[in-house]
């Protein structure tokens, strides 16, 4: 029975718009319908359904249904990560100077490995960490974005790696900029 509802759960899943996301994927987990992301070794882009708590990236087969291209899907993808971002209320760490080293964006919901695919995420950190920026995501709750200029991120591996490992989905230890360009 549960085999039957998850069944009818995923045929009807990806039908609805908002539900639509682009999340950051670990290369090895071989997403069925992705893109790479030029530089990245080891993380790449993958389409997927967000509901409730749980995210999953999409079959070939349940993409196809959706009538829609990678670039159409992606746009509405980047209106739902648009809205997942402004949900996100960033933590800011300082050092004993009180100067903001890194913003730590943190969600019960695996919403953050899309959040970050934002274009207005620069926005969000340009007054705090500058134009520039360095983003981490180490699993789809949590990431880190550190400003490029001056930036102290290597300090701060431990607690990537720590955040990598204490998850049931790993994203990345990648380092990807982020800028306007």
């Amino acid at each position: 029975l549960v085999g039957a509802l998850s069944g009818v759960m995923k045929a009807e899943a990806p039908a609805d718009a908002t539900t639509w996301r682009v999340i950051l994927e670990p290369k090895y987990l071989r997403a069925a319908v992705s893109q790479s992301i030029p530089g990245a070794n080891r993380t790449e882009l993958a389409a997927a359904v967000s509901q409730e708590d749980t995210t999953k990236t999409l079959a070939k087969a349940e993409f196809e249904k959706l009538g829609v291209d990678w670039e159409a899907f992606t746009a509405k993808a980047a209106e739902n990560a648009a809205a997942d971002l402004a949900g996100l209320t960033p933590r800011f760490e300082r050092n004993r100077k009180k100067v903001i080293e890194f913003a730590e964006l943190q969600s019960d919901r695996p919403i953050v490995a899309s959040a970050v695919l934002s274009t207005k995420l620069v926005e969000k950190f340009k007054d705090t960490l500058g134009e520039r920026l360095l983003v981490i995501v180490p699993n789809r709750f949590r990431a880190f974005v550190f400003p490029k200029l001056a930036s102290t991120h290597r300090e701060y591996a431990p607690m990537v790696f720590e955040a990598y490992r204490a998850t049931a989905h790993p994203v990345s230890l990648e380092v990807f900029e982020v800028s306007a360009e």
